[in-house]
């Protein structure tokens, strides 16, 4: 190996090494708490929405989403979910130029028994989005990711939210 090369390598492996000590990390699976390791989830809509992205999330980082509370450790409850999209601004055409994508998640969590571990909390996210009137497939499209992907953001930081109120309780 040419002496550059070699001092290319050693300055990217000190890089990588210190990275951590910054605080930085890849963001992986989120850790889950006991009490949700077999969690019934209760939603008005239990396959679409936050319940659906809830699901994933749960899945993912090892845990159960049961059919029923009768064996659950935990009942998350979906007490509200609203996705809607706000109009921002009107373009000189008094037609809609940019939204607000706005949505809200109200959840709960009690034990199998009934006990409740964490009172109702609410949970916002909003993003705005340039809307274009030549492109109306492409960003219909674009603002539904957009929502997919708040979804999945706001699923997270539920099962995050909750992990810190068991630990404080």
């Amino acid at each position: 190996m040419k002496p550059e090369q070699s001092l290319f390598v050693s300055v990217v492996a000190l890089l990588l090494a210190l990275l951590p000590a910054c605080g930085f990390h890849l963001r992986g699976d989120v850790e889950l708490p006991p009490a949700l390791q077999e969690t019934y989830l209760e939603s008005r809509n239990p396959y679409t929405g936050i319940a659906r992205a809830l699901r994933v999330e749960l899945e993912a980082a090892g845990g159960s989403v049961l059919e029923s509370d009768e064996h659950a450790t935990a009942v998350l409850r979906i007490v509200r979910e609203i996705s809607e999209n706000r109009i921002l601004s009107v373009g000189s055409t008094g037609k809609a130029s940019e939204y607000e994508l706005f949505n809200e998640v109200v959840f709960s969590l009690s034990a199998a028994e009934g006990k409740v571990l964490i009172k109702p909390q609410t949970l916002r996210m909003t993003r705005d989005l340039v809307f274009d009137e030549t492109e109306l497939l492409g960003k219909i499209s674009e603002a539904e990711g957009i929502h997919r992907q708040m979804r999945r953001n706001m699923a997270r930081q539920i099962i995050i939210r909750i992990g810190a109120g068991l630990r404080q309780q």
